[in-house]
């Protein structure tokens, strides 16, 4: 979920220091249709309780929905997954004095994502996770969230910000199948041996980029060649482009279905869609009509390429349309400010996405995600 930040905190997920080569493992659940989201199960407190927490590899920060000891939770879903996390107030809200001056006792953050916002004080409390000691963390409470009204119910309980992973542990891989469920790995670990394809990570203290790209269709560039940064975001469910791209990218696409059978109309979630002579399955029953696209990422004196076919860039809805799963990011004022090629899940499905905050690269390579013996997440913090 991208984010523009009010009030940095570089880091509200701290876990404390255990053995570099033990792990800690969740399961990955969700998809990007209908769901919008693959989250962890994190356990906290004492006694522990679950909590459903969106993995967002472009937010730094860490929050729950939380009922607040002084404000309660003004602003949270009415039916979230779980109850709301409820701190003690002399224990659970410990203040830092670097967060805030005025007040000792309070580390107050606000928080904007592109379809809302999060405001709260900083907490610390346990993570339980099996087979490994306890630890204490810290994370924002959220005592008001804000969203647009038409929003479905929420189905996890707040935001997993790995971007605060940036300065402190070695590698993030993630794993988000087509079909569902994923993997997610935070630690040390052998990657694949081949096909990796690897570029520089670009500095940033806030978000995963592997520097400029520029967008092709069907091998053939974007008019006027635009370069924009690209960012890695996998708390976005579809991919955003600048207004430039995305027109022009809906024109070729149109031109490539000119003598297709396939009929443009708006869909429930995504305004440009298609419908079939008969509704479609899943994307594999329409795949075939459209065009592969590519990113072309350029890093120093070379250039990668990040592959993009059609099951990358649309999605089937209930009702059988196939959707163009690429927003325009000048329709939202926060995707306007940044300026990004946002590289969503959608776009990340099937996708094994390597994060190596040590050596400051990014790698990615094609992999069939649903038969992968082990859905899990492993985080494993070096601090």
């Amino acid at each position: 979920m991208a984010a523009m930040w009010s009030l940095i905190i570089s880091l509200l997920l701290l876990l404390l220091p255990i053995a570099p080569s033990s792990s800690i493992k969740f399961p990955l659940e969700g998809n990007v249709y209908p769901v919008s989201h693959f989250y962890a199960t994190l356990n906290i407190g004492e006694p522990a309780k679950p909590y459903f927490l969106d993995v967002d590899t472009g937010s730094n920060l860490t929050w729950l929905e939380c009922d607040h000891p002084v404000h309660g939770c003004k602003g949270c879903h009415l039916r979230p997954p779980h109850p709301y996390y409820k701190p003690a107030a002399d224990k659970d809200i410990p203040g830092i004095p670097e967060c805030s001056r005025k007040d000792p006792h309070r580390c107050h953050y606000e928080i904007k994502y592109v379809t809302g916002k999060s405001e709260g004080d900083l907490a610390t409390d346990i993570i339980s996770v099996i087979g490994k000691d306890k630890k204490n963390i810290a994370f924002g409470c959220g005592y008001n969230q804000e969203e647009p009204a038409d929003a479905p119910p929420s189905s996890v309980d707040g935001i997993l910000g790995l971007a605060s992973f940036i300065e402190v542990t070695h590698q993030i891989k993630s794993l988000f199948s087509s079909k569902g469920k994923g993997v997610l790995y935070v630690g040390d670990f052998n990657p694949p041996s081949r096909g990796v394809t690897w570029v520089p990570m670009r500095e940033s203290l806030f978000y995963y980029s592997p520097g400029l790209a520029e967008l092709f269709i069907d091998k053939q560039p974007i008019r006027g060649n635009p370069t924009f940064e690209a960012v890695f975001d996998s708390g976005t469910t579809y991919t955003f482009v600048p207004a430039q791209i995305y027109n022009e990218l809906v024109s070729k696409v149109r031109g490539t279905l000119s003598e297709s059978s396939l009929v443009e109309v708006k869909g429930r979630a995504l305004p440009l869609c298609w419908k079939g002579k008969r509704p479609f399955r899943s994307v594999n029953d329409v795949k075939n009509q459209f065009k592969a696209l590519s990113l072309k990422i350029t890093h120093a004196s070379s250039t990668s390429n990040l592959d993009i076919p059609p099951q990358n860039y649309l999605i089937v809805e209930e009702d059988g349309k196939t959707c163009l799963a690429i927003r325009d990011a000048s329709s939202d004022p926060v995707m306007k400010e940044l300026n990004f090629i946002l590289i969503g899940a959608v776009t990340m499905q099937d996708l094994f996405v390597i994060y190596n905050n040590e050596s400051k690269q990014l790698g990615w390579v094609r992999a069939q995600c649903d038969k992968a013996q082990e859905l899990e997440s492993v985080i494993d913090s070096r601090l």
